[in-house]
Parts: C-alpha cells; structure tokens; sequence
C-alpha cells in the first residue's frame, strides 16, 4: 500500500433517547409535597374560649347584681324587660317610629344607670317584618347624637372606639328555634 490512504471509520450516531418518565415522577411528588406544606403553612391559630367546668356552686351574689336586658318584639309591640337594673322592670312600646323612640329613651335610662351592661338579648316572633326588626335593633344599638358616651369603668382602647358608637354594642339574637 504505497501512498495508500488510511480508511476513516465512520461513527454512526444513532438517536440517543432519554427515559424521563422517572424524572417526571419525582417532580409530580415533590410538587404534591410542596403545595400540602404550603397549604398547612397559611393555617393561623384560632383562640377558642371554653367554660371552665367546676362542681363549686355559682357565686349568687354577683348574679344577684347583674343586669339583664331583654327585648321581646311581636308584630304588636316591643316589650322591654330589664331585671335587676335599677329601673320599672317590664315596659312595652309601640312597634312604630315613635315607640321605637320612646323605647330607645328607656334603654339610654338603663344604660345610665347601669354602664357595665353593655349586652342585650333580642327576640323576634316569626311573622315579624324585617323593617321593624331592623328599626328595633337601631334603637337598640345606635346612640342618638344627644345621648351621653357609655364606656365601661375598665375599657380598653378598642372598647372605648366601640363604645363611643354604640348604646348597647353587643345585641344578642336570640330567637331560634328548631323545628
């Protein structure tokens, strides 16, 4: 082989193929993993009060000078009932305007006379007009611009700001029955 020329081998690239499929396994786990974290991770911690459950007798004396508003509304009338405030005991009004007001009167009454009382208990048959609900419970809850500012003896900040607002800022309604 005089001169003679060098054979060049030929590489034959083939299509070289990846198996990604585990790949794609891992991922899809590792995503499922970091979206149930990131979920657990918004979660806040609520406050829950529960009643301390002793077998001591209830204090009669401090339930004995505790106030106690309660308001029945019919589609008759508005019935006040405060017992040991200080004041007559059971009063009905008019369910109109002007009973609505002569009943907010009577409330800023016992609110005078009683500041720590700041919840009232509402109840409301089931034929009652959603308009006379809502006009009863803004006697109840709004303080008119003449009446004087209700703010407990020991109110924090944010309890003074509510206060300043409300004639009785805490209305419970109390009307629901199961049937």
């Amino acid at each position: 082989m005089a001169g003679g020329k060098k054979k060049k081998k030929k590489l034959g690239y083939r299509d070289i193929s990846l198996n990604i499929m585990p790949f794609i396994d891992v991922f899809s786990l590792l995503n499922t993993f970091l979206l149930m974290s990131a979920v657990f991770l918004s979660v806040g911690i609520i406050e829950v009060q529960i009643p301390f459950l002793t077998s001591a007798p209830p204090d009669k004396k401090q339930d004995d000078k505790s106030c106690s508003v309660k308001i029945d509304m019919s589609k008759e009338t508005f019935e006040v009932t405060a017992d040991n405030c200080g004041v007559e005991t059971s009063k009905k009004f008019r369910p109109d305007k002007a009973g609505a007001d002569e009943m907010h009167a009577h409330l800023v009454n016992i609110r005078k006379q009683n500041l720590d009382t700041d919840k009232v208990q509402f109840f409301t048959e089931d034929d009652v007009i959603w308009k006379d609900v809502a006009m009863a419970l803004d006697a109840i809850k709004l303080r008119g611009p003449k009446d004087p500012v209700f703010v407990k003896k020991d109110a924090t900040d944010a309890e003074r700001a509510v206060g300043s607002d409300a004639l009785f800022p805490k209305v419970v309604m109390a009307s629901v029955i199961l049937k």
